[in-house]
Formats: C-alpha cells, structure tokens, sequence
C-alpha cells in the first residue's frame, strides 16, 4: 500500500496532456495505512500492558500504573482465549477520544 498512487496512473492521448490526477487514490490509501497503524497500536499497547501486569512492579511507576488502570476500566485482561477485535476497536477509541497519555507527557 506504500507504493506511489501514480505508478498505476494510464497514459492518454500518446502521453499528450497526460493529467490523470491520483489524488484521491493516494488519499483513500494514506487513509487506509493510518487505519491499519492505528490497529497495530493499539495491539502492541494491550500487549504491553498485559505483559506489565504479568511481571508485576508497575505501582513503582504511578503514570505508568494510573494509563494501566484508565485501559483495564475498558479492557480486561486477557485470562483465556477469546477474540480481541473488541477489544483492539476499544484501545483504538482510548488513543484517539482521550488523553490517556495526557499525565506520561511530563
């Protein structure tokens, strides 16, 4: 998807007054990747806390601990298997809708 939008541009005309414009293409995928980042975040950071709470220590660290306790309020822990899209979509409106890092930025 990271390949330029105008690499699938046609040309018209012989070439003359070739102005396919691939703007909107090129925004629908930059669009797209954003989606998907988001996603990949949002997984590594329910990793991360997991991983935090598996190896313990974390009220040694408040902002750290105070950004666990904000995610946990909408997302449990994952004790058995089960399916995580809920929970993904849930982090991804956390980063975006709040300023659950508002207290790490000090």
């Amino acid at each position: 998807m990271t390949m330029p939008a105008a690499s699938f541009s046609r040309s018209t005309e012989s070439h003359n007054q070739d102005k396919v414009s691939m703007g909107t293409i090129a925004a629908r995928d930059a669009h797209r990747i954003c989606c998907l980042v988001e996603r990949v975040a949002a997984i590594h950071l329910l990793s991360s806390v997991q991983a935090c709470e598996i190896r313990g220590g974390v009220s040694a660290r408040p902002d750290l601990d105070d950004t666990i306790r904000k995610i946990r309020k909408r997302v449990p822990s994952t004790l058995e298997d089960r399916p995580m899209d809920n929970d993904i979509e849930k982090i991804v409106e956390i980063v975006s809708d709040s300023d659950l890092f508002d207290n790490m930025a000090n």
